[in-house]
């Protein structure tokens, strides 16, 4: 009988690490993903010109918008992977319990939120950078604004990381929803692509445009913090809860 006596912060530890040289390709997936969403967002999001007889101008509005888009979609994505069989049955190799297997895969969860804030922040700079070198460009302005850059750029780093934790911490219990039963993978594609036809007449009958409104539609930054919080400790107990119900190994 070994004398060593491991700890929870031990075994979440070497999980955790295990898992960041495991789980590696899905960073490169995260690069590709956004060099794609860049090249999307080289089209602009949108127009306006004008001009006279002598001259004419057009104006190109260009954001980062798309590939924070794609960054939430990508985290949702790879929660779900790693709440599958597959990645689950990894955690086996080590003297773990299942709350060590989930809160290692919690910690996963916050490092790639915080990887993907980061870079999805960083790309209106590349996209910048791309049309300087571009030949229909002439010049591009950048307008001055009268606030504060520091709280600005502080309060949009928190709201991002919030947008894109709540995404991954709902893939998290989406994949454990569908760990809980095979019924759930035929449900939830069929809600999706259901929604995407007929999202107006859903939207009327259901409480999903609420649930959006009380995330998107909140103007003080400290609220909208407490409210992500909440639903994000409320979504990972109970994806703890429910992995808890399943059989060993399932």
């Amino acid at each position: 009988m070994s004398l060593n006596k491991v700890t929870l912060e031990q075994v979440v530890k070497n999980q955790f690490i295990y898992k960041l040289g495991a789980y590696s390709g899905v960073f490169i997936s995260l690069i590709i993903l956004q060099l794609i969403a860049v090249l999307f967002s080289l089209n602009g999001v949108g127009m306006s010109g004008g001009g006279s007889e002598q001259i004419s101008y057009s104006l190109h509005y260009y954001s980062g918008n798309l590939v924070f888009i794609f960054t939430m979609l990508w985290v949702f994505i790879v929660s779900i992977i790693i709440t599958s069989k597959a990645y689950r049955n990894e955690d086996f190799s080590f003297v773990n319990n299942r709350l060590s297997s989930d809160l290692s895969n919690i910690l996963f969860v916050i490092l790639v939120s915080v990887i993907g804030t980061v870079t999805s922040l960083l790309s209106p700079f590349l996209i910048k950078m791309i049309l300087l070198f571009l030949p229909k460009f002439d010049l591009i302005y950048y307008s001055p604004v009268s606030i504060n850059m520091v709280s600005f750029f502080f309060y949009g780093i928190v709201t991002a990381f919030c947008y894109i934790f709540l995404c991954g911490a709902a893939g998290y219990f989406v994949g454990t929803l569908v760990r809980l039963s095979s019924l759930f993978k035929i449900m939830l594609p069929v809600v999706f692509v259901g929604y995407l036809f007929f999202g107006e007449m859903i939207s009327e009958v259901s409480s999903l445009p609420t649930i959006v409104e009380f995330f998107y539609f909140d103007s003080s930054p400290v609220t909208f913090v407490l409210k992500t919080i909440f639903t994000v400790v409320l979504l990972f107990v109970s994806s703890v809860a429910i992995f808890n119900r399943v059989e060993v190994r399932q």
